[in-house]
């Protein structure tokens, strides 16, 4: 996904209730403190510390063994974090730091797009990757604007070069090329 200026990802990732309607997505989630949400990772603390995300995030609920949090840093861009079970991807932070920032008509989705893990906006119901000829890899549905398809590390299709969604009749909402390194 191109114009994620902020990712961490090490093995084993906003404010008050109302703040969900300014998440921009219809799931607001449940309002926790920010040291609760990756507690024992000092690195993924100091990366939520450095991304100004403030002092509490909003827990948008639990997807295949991943549990998301998202939140509006203090310049108001869309940032998410991710925890998982033991038997799951590891834990992440990234913060769309882009002008058309998510959600937005050409950006309606953040996270890893490469694995399939992230938040999506309203409206789209599936996530799709994509070869270069444009064939499906790989897709999952979106649940309550979170997507997390069951794919351990290392298991992600390395000839992803789209991301794209779509809506509940199968309509293409976005088409977005991934940036190479977000395939490693």
């Amino acid at each position: 996904m191109v114009g994620l200026a902020a990712a961490v990802t090490v093995p084993a990732i906003a404010f008050a209730s109302q703040l969900g309607g300014l998440l921009g997505i219809s799931n607001e989630g449940t309002a926790v403190p920010t040291p609760s949400v990756l507690p024992g990772d000092a690195t993924l603390d100091q990366v939520l510390q450095h991304m100004n995300v403030g002092g509490t995030m909003q827990s948008l609920g639990t997807l295949n063994g991943i549990t998301f949090y998202a939140t509006r840093n203090n310049a108001g861009n869309f940032c998410v974090a991710f925890d998982h079970t033991p038997d799951n991807i590891g834990k992440g932070v990234v913060c769309d730091l882009n002008a058309d920032n998510f959600p937005s008509a050409d950006v309606k989705v953040i996270g890893f797009p490469s694995t399939l893990l992230g938040v999506a906006a309203d409206g789209v119901t599936t996530v799709a990757l994509l070869d270069v000829a444009g064939n499906v890899i790989k897709s999952t549905p979106v649940v309550n604007n979170l997507f997390a398809a069951t794919v351990a590390p290392g298991q992600q299709p390395p000839d992803a070069a789209y991301v794209e969604t779509l809506d509940s009749s199968g309509n293409v909402l976005t088409k977005e090329k991934l940036d190479p390194q977000s395939r490693r």
